[in-house]
């Protein structure tokens, strides 16, 4: 394919007034030259050859509107909303002053929808389905519909018309790479016609001779093709939509915003949040004359230069009501109290200057508003994910028994309402620290590679690739022994194993509520369930998957509990559960044997401890990573001597991030300590810190190309920098989760997992971190048991010969970071803070956060958690690999700018109000009572009993 590189000049041409600066998506030309975008959940179309405000809004509501398509004759538009509660498609008549009808469905299906494209003949052609399962189906004027093709594997997105209605254009996905390709309606057949890149948003010329499309990752930019692959052209480095006036002589085009960060097993609450923040200048217009050179005297043009009042009430009243709706609807209190934030702020907003100074204001309104969730206090208290968790918890301590029982009791009620993270076939680990121990103590029970099943097994390969789901992958499962282990060994005593499950019985017999984030799940990662008949019947009634609010019962899981309640751990490693586990997963090509389970033991470890500040901080052991990682970022954080809260001061958040860099790396260091030598001095030495440190430069931020690995030149001469441990996941790169943002090659899978906290006033506590690998596990549940499987077998090196190697019965590693926090001596020693957190590298983020928030600014638990997350990461740019701090909004716009400033790059991940990534537990200590947090990321909850004044049932505050 021959690549011609245009060196004219690109021209920019001004743009008539519309009420916003920026936030366009989806250029759509009509024939007879109106423009029609969608603006920040609005469809808007100006009119031909005008001036001035000349921009007509068609939709409008609390909808979000996109992706409008022009009609031939320009007497429609149909387009995709979420009126229904999802994308799905609409149609609005379109007349000169604006729509000449309220808009109307014109399908019925109950799936998500989007993507429209309409031929001369009124055919229309959409995607059907949400990430890899989308496929383009074609509805002709009568109503009839049809695939388009019959392909089976990968996404279809973005189709688009030739202007003869004979041929389509769109983006196909195989064997991991999009391909531009063209349909041939007459003959039923397609061809690829760009294959050496990633072509998204196609859109051909009004002659039919070129297809103009984009590309979002290396190398990005807008390009022109013809449909016989003859040439690509570069138009333009911007990455942007495009679409050719009716005339051919121009593109305009809007900015599609960056990748969105995977899925994490948060509940993704608000789509396309790049474009609904009223603040960002991302969704600017540009038009170009078609093809020229790249980008040469092509200023952005601005959609409008709004009317600042109306901007600054658009802006206020869209922050407070998205505020209100994702936190505050459900509860009168708090609800009251926000009001009351809002009216006291609202003259501020209506007179602020510009963009920056609102954007000052919202911040402001963000850190006087009440506590998202509530948190609770008494004499002993409980924080997870669930409510039904934590009731479970809270009913064992009002029985009498001690923070492991009920911690006991948590962990398998989480492993029923929350399925896609723990449960029985899982792994973990819990931190233990009763009053009468001077120092916490570890239980261990991460998943070991069955005897079998080492490197040199070819049996576990497809051609010598392991699959990505399903029963091989499966290392022996750990949370029952590593609870049971617990409950004897620190447990109280004055309550029976059996008991602890009764609420996790319960709750599978007699059905609970799905939250949103198990609804996330099961529609995000759908193709993957519906492999597996189980996964199917369990999760997907009706060939649909259960969505929030539904009841899900599952009595398989209850007679599972039952068996695990009467003979304890045994039921799982030697009796029936486990036998019949062994025969449904090895008859499917997994490697596990009974000796398998029956070997399997956890075990206590002494855990990762440093100190930071006077205070002795405790976190997981190896295999597991994440304890040794957070207490050198401390170490090194320590040698910042004057911290302040990070969303206010630019000098902290600088060191904190610094600190996060120069982490050595795990590699080669931490394994199974069974197997090989574990080296952790790196990361608990305060010399080690010292040395390191020296990299760290106040001004300006460090860069991978700073150092390689573990190299530190920088350390031993003064004023230069260093680089980091490696960071990101470059699998995940660029993968983004939304139905209307990308093709998706594949699901980047993230850690699924679950983190809970337990503790009373007397010095007794428990944090615990568990998971299943991947949210929803290896997404297979075996007939009649009714759980999930973890997904392991691939986390070890591949090299048999290698450090960390997936040798027999190996036990893998992680991220987890359960921590408990102590401080003084003798009698005087006590609890200050108990954490933990789920989500992969957000785990070291949450816990990093929350341990500096309470040690270093004295906050309480719920405060700590609502903090906003940020996790530095490397990712490929241009020309090279950078690092890019992913963050949640609720950093001061001042400290945003200095960061900036001295060379921090930043993907903002949420909206100005919303808490997104990292969900996490805490509970603080005071001096007769201890103070639970719920995190709002999902359906946390915080519970306490003991509470002056009460009867004993719990309060909150």
């Amino acid at each position: 394919m021959l690549l011609l590189l245009f060196t004219a000049l690109a021209q920019a041409v001004p743009v008539d007034t519309i009420p916003a600066s920026a936030g366009a998506q989806d250029p759509a030309w009509a024939a007879d030259g109106r423009l029609a975008l969608a603006v920040r959940g609005d469809i808007w179309v100006r009119r031909p050859g005008s001036t001035g405000d000349a921009w007509v809004r068609i939709t409008r509501g609390p909808a979000w509107d996109r992706q409008p398509a022009w009609s031939a004759d320009g007497t429609s538009l149909v387009f995709t909303s979420t009126a229904s509660g999802q994308p799905q498609l609409w149609r609005v008549r379109v007349g000169s002053a604006g729509a000449t009808a309220a808009p109307e469905r014109v399908t019925t299906s109950r799936e998500p929808e989007s993507d429209p494209a309409l031929a001369p003949d009124g055919t229309l052609a959409f995607a059907r389905g949400q990430g890899p399962l989308a496929r383009l189906w074609l509805r002709r004027p009568d109503g009839s519909e049809r695939r388009l093709t019959t392909r089976d594997a990968g996404a279809e997105r973005w189709p688009a018309w030739s202007p003869d209605g004979a041929r389509l254009a769109y983006s196909a996905v195989s064997e991991g790479r999009t391909r531009l390709r063209l349909y041939y309606l007459a003959g039923d057949s397609s061809r690829v016609i760009v294959e050496d890149r990633k072509a998204e948003h196609a859109a051909w010329s009004p002659r039919g001779d070129r297809i103009a499309f984009v590309t979002r990752t290396t190398p990005s930019g807008v390009w022109v093709t013809t449909p016989d692959a003859r040439y690509v052209n570069f138009v333009s480095g911007r990455r942007a939509a495009p679409a050719w006036s009716p005339d051919g002589r121009q593109l305009a085009l809007v900015e599609v915003p960056p990748a969105d960060v995977g899925y994490n097993g948060d509940p993704d609450r608000v789509g396309d949040r790049e474009l609904r923040d009223r603040l960002s200048a991302l969704g600017r217009l540009w038009l170009v004359d078609a093809p020229v050179a790249p980008d040469s005297g092509a200023p952005a043009t601005a959609l409008a230069s709004p009317d600042r009042a109306a901007a600054n009430a658009e802006t206020f009243a869209s922050f407070t009501a998205l505020v209100d709706s994702l936190y505050f609807a459900h509860d009168a209190a708090r609800h009251a109290q926000w009001i009351a934030v809002r009216d006291r702020f609202a003259p501020r907003a209506a007179a602020a200057r510009d963009d920056d100074a609102l954007a000052g204001v919202l911040h402001e309104m963000v850190r006087a508003r009440p506590t998202l969730r509530a948190p609770a206090t008494g004499r002993a208290a409980v924080s997870s994910a669930h409510p039904v968790a934590t009731a479970a918890g809270l009913d064992v301590l009002r029985r009498g028994g001690n923070v492991v029982d009920a911690a006991v009791a948590v962990s398998f009620a989480l492993g029923v309402v929350e399925p896609d993270a723990s449960g029985i076939g899982g792994y973990g680990q819990m931190i233990v620290r009763l009053a009468t121990m001077d120092r916490p103590a570890v239980v261990e029970f991460m998943a070991r590679a069955p005897e079998e099943a080492t490197l040199a097994n070819a049996a576990l390969t497809r051609r010598g690739t392991y699959p990505d789901d399903g029963p091989v992958l499966v290392n022996v499962p750990g949370t029952v022994a590593g609870m049971e282990l617990a409950f004897k060994r620190y447990g109280s005593g004055k309550v029976k194993w059996a008991d602890l499950l009764q609420p996790a019985i319960r709750a599978a017999e007699q059905g609970y509520v799905v939250t949103e984030g198990l609804a996330t799940t099961l529609a995000t990662e759908r193709a993957h369930f519906l492999k597996y008949p189980g996964s199917r019947a369990l999760f997907f009634p009706h060939g649909e998957p259960l969505r929030a609010g539904d009841t899900l019962r599952n009595a398989d899981l209850a007679r599972t509990l039952r068996a695990i309640a009467d003979s304890g751990a045994a039921a799982l490693y030697t009796g029936d559960v486990g036998r019949r586990m062994v025969s449904d997963l090895r008859g499917l090509g997994n490697a596990i044997r009974p000796a398998d389970l029956a070997r399997y033991f956890a075990v206590e470890r002494e855990p990762m401890s440093g100190t930071y500040r006077g205070y002795d901080v405790y976190s997981s052991a190896p295999p597991v990573s994440g304890g040794a990682t957070l207490v050198a970022q401390l170490n090194q954080l320590e040698l910042h001597p004057a911290p302040r809260l990070y969303t206010e001061d630019a000098p902290t958040l600088h060191a904190m991030l610094e600190s996060w860099k120069l982490v050595p790396s795990t590699r080669g260091r931490i394994a199974d300590p069974g197997l090989w030598p574990v080296r952790v001095d790196a990361y608990l030495s305060k010399d080690s810190a010292r040395v390191r440190w020296r990299c760290f430069d106040p001004r300006r931020a460090l860069t991978p190309d700073d150092v390689r690995g573990d190299s530190l030149p920088c350390a031993k001469a003064p004023g230069r920098s260093a680089s980091a441990a490696e960071g990101g996941d470059e699998d995940c790169e660029g993968v983004a989760a939304s139905i209307t943002d990308s093709a998706a090659p594949r699901l980047c899978h993230r850690a699924g997992t679950t983190s809970f906290t337990v503790a009373d006033a007397d010095g007794n506590v428990v944090s615990v971190t568990q998971t299943l690998g991947t949210w929803g596990g290896n997404f297979y549940v075996t007939p009649g048991l009714g759980f999930l499987y973890n997904d392991k077998l691939t986390s070890y090196a591949t090299d048999p010969d290698e450090y960390g190697a997936r040798l027999p019965n190996a036990r893998h590693g992680s991220t987890l970071a359960p921590t408990i926090v102590l401080r003084g001596q003798g009698r005087s020693r006590r609890p200050v803070l108990a954490a933990g957190a789920a989500g992969n590298a957000w785990i070291t983020s949450a816990v990093y956060s929350i341990v500096t928030g309470v040690l270093d600014d004295g906050l309480d638990a719920q405060r700590a958690i609502e903090l906003p997350r940020f996790l530095p990461g490397q990712q490929r740019g241009e020309r090279r690999r950078e690092y890019v701090v992913q963050v949640e909004a609720g950093i001061a716009p001042s400290v945003m700018r200095q960061l900036e400033g001295m060379g921090h790059l930043f993907q903002r991940i949420s909206l100005a109000g919303e808490v997104r990534m990292g969900y996490a537990s805490a509970i603080t200590f005071g001096d007769r009572t201890v103070t639970a947090g719920a995190d709002p990321r999902r359906a946390g909850e915080a519970g306490a009993i003991g509470c002056a004044g009460d009867d004993g049932s719990g309060c909150r505050r």
